[in-house]
């Protein structure tokens, strides 16, 4: 199209270039920067490698003997010898341009998978759950609790207090004294926790491993969510009704976490179907679901018998017997009628005799003052 208009225009002698660009609807500005076009020259840079230099790079990268070098080794390689002169990074264009490099992958962070033990939840003494929490005294002293939950039963397993902080060596008391305590089959026991320092320690991790033989599961960093159980049982355990507003002595905490250990533990839990939590952990909880329902179906099989029988009673009411409005009904219609009758006879023989001949009443006069 472009080389058709410019013959078009160089054709044309009668009129003016521009009066023929203007008829064409094409701008004069235009038409002579068509015609000054000419190819313009491939950009090279003035420090870009010599083919020599090139080719000597992609013999280095093809020899055997320096299979094992990288590109910075290459550079230093080629420094060396004196073959070839470059940057690290004009070797790397080189041996991708010639495929002689493995193409290079950022390497990523393995990024934490979310722990799956919804499974485990099913029975108790199958996972357990702990973590840390703080209480200050009004001393402004820092009293660290330590809680175990079961999971499976959301029985208050066990608890640990310490002053200030705890230690590796204090999750390890703790868990033994648990452990202890329940006497269960710890190879089939999953302890889930955070990822803080005390908890992922290589000494509690040695600890509970190869001692106890306990599988480990960690949530993942910045994510309270995938350990929401003891989270929610540390917020009930701060704000309980019964929890002391302040706390002088630790001793104090002491008490009061004793306290809410025993009133969580017989406290019906909504999560077990409104089952103690030491009755499911003792293994009641489905014999007591189970009791419940049927107590439920011999509720309702009693009410729907009574609803029957009190159907039955209704429609059953007063069958045979006089409702008490019909003797009362005849009897005032049957006096009414023989009333009725006398009248009229009585009326009949007046009309007879002439006594009555006119029933119109005379005229009502009223006289108006002048």
């Amino acid at each position: 199209m472009q080389e058709e208009l410019i013959t078009v225009i160089r054709r044309v002698n009668s009129i003016s270039k521009a009066k023929a660009c203007e008829a064409l609807l094409l701008g004069r500005r235009r038409y002579y920067r068509w015609l000054r076009w000419r190819p313009s020259l491939p950009k090279t840079a003035w420090n870009r490698i010599m083919p020599q230099e090139e080719q000597a790079i992609v013999e280095a990268g093809k020899d055997e003997r320096l299979a094992d070098l990288r590109s910075a080794g290459l550079m230093v390689y080629g420094h060396e010898s004196g073959e070839f002169h470059c940057s690290v990074s004009t070797v790397q264009r080189v041996l991708a341009r010639h495929n002689l490099q493995a193409p290079y992958t950022v390497p990523r962070k393995k990024r934490p998978v979310k722990p799956d033990i919804r499974s485990l939840m099913s029975e108790p003494r199958r996972i357990f759950s702990y973590d840390a929490t703080d209480f200050y005294l009004t001393s402004r002293l820092r009293v660290e609790v330590i809680p175990i939950l079961d999971l499976g039963s959301r029985k208050f397993i066990h608890y640990g207090v310490r002053v200030t902080s705890f230690t590796q060596k204090d999750v390890m008391d703790i868990f033994d004294e648990a452990l202890r305590q329940e006497d269960i089959d710890t190879s089939q026991l999953t302890v889930l926790s955070d990822h803080g320092s005390q908890m992922k320690g290589s000494r509690t991790k040695a600890h509970l491993i190869g001692k106890w033989d306990i599988r480990l599961e960690f949530a993942r960093p910045y994510t309270p969510d995938d350990n929401a159980w003891i989270e929610t049982f540390i917020k009930y355990m701060k704000y309980h009704p019964a929890c002391p507003d302040s706390f002088d002595m630790v001793q104090d905490v002491t008490d009061w976490v004793a306290k809410f250990q025993k009133l969580y533990n017989n406290h019906p839990h909504s999560a077990l179907g409104y089952v103690r939590p030491n009755d499911e952990h003792a293994g009641l909880g489905n014999a007591i679901r189970a009791q419940r329902k049927e107590n439920l179906l011999a509720a309702r099989k009693a009410r729907l018998e009574q609803y029957h029988l009190q159907k039955a009673e209704v429609l059953n009411y007063g069958a045979g017997e006089d409702r008490g409005s019909t003797g009362i009904v005849d009897t005032d219609f049957e006096g009414l009628k023989t009333e009725n009758e006398a009248k009229q006879r009585k009326g009949l023989l007046d009309a007879l005799q002439g006594e009555v001949f006119e029933t119109t009443p005379q005229a009502f006069c009223v006289k108006i003052a002048d």
